[in-house]
């Protein structure tokens, strides 16, 4: 990538970017020219070529055939979602403040995942959790969890719940005075979490994919 971006020219890329973010495709020249308030389409065209031009992006003839190039100088294809990384989940004594980090976005294979809209990603740290699996892939210390935030939770799902502002997954179970947060692991100090169903801690969405993080 080389060239020096306009204001508008960044503008035109974030929103790209945001829309590969939310829906796993690129947006259309109608959705870029409403969504930045181009006058005409060849403007957007204009704003693209240029963008090509510096090496930020890749366009093909077909429909959202708009591709970003990232600095690895990988293509990021429309069949990919991008799945931002938040921070980290316990597998343990929650510990680890919520707080949303930028720590990158995990691109998936649209095929892998049931729901495009509404995930994030954490990174498993801990143990309390290591003999738990979600489709034959174990929470392991350093695997990515992807999260759904808006999923229906039923019994025996593994959640991830905000507890004084500290996040940890585990498996949940309601009755109806109670939440049980309880572990799976080869641990024994790791002992499960009961909380009262009025409380102020927040069950903050469903792990619906465990991917393995290669380099841990």
């Amino acid at each position: 990538m080389d060239g020096i971006l306009t204001a508008k020219q960044e503008m035109v890329l974030r929103a790209i970017k945001s829309c590969y973010l939310k829906n796993g495709y690129a947006p259309s020249l109608s959705e870029l020219q409403k969504k930045l308030g181009i006058n005409t389409k060849r403007g957007v065209v204009n704003h693209l070529i240029a963008l090509e031009k510096k090496g930020f992006i890749l366009r093909t003839g077909e429909p959202r055939g708009i591709h970003m190039v990232e600095e690895d100088d990988q293509i990021v294809y429309d069949y990919l979602i991008g799945v931002p990384i938040f921070g980290y989940a316990n597998a343990g004594i929650p510990l680890v403040t919520a707080e949303e980090d930028n720590l990158g976005v995990l691109k998936i294979d649209e095929k892998l995942l049931s729901k495009k809209d509404g995930l994030f990603s954490l990174i498993v740290k801990g143990d309390s959790m290591d003999l738990a699996t979600l489709e034959g892939n174990y929470l392991k210390d350093g695997s990515y969890l992807v999260v759904q935030k808006d999923a229906t939770i039923e019994n025996g799902d593994i959640v991830v719940a905000i507890i004084d502002g500290c996040a940890t997954v585990k498996r949940i179970k309601e009755n109806h005075d109670m939440v049980v947060l309880y572990p799976e692991s080869s641990n024994p100090n790791n002992m499960p979490i009961y909380l009262d169903r009025n409380s102020e801690s927040i069950i903050n969405g469903k792990v619906i994919k465990v991917l393995e993080n290669p380099i841990i």
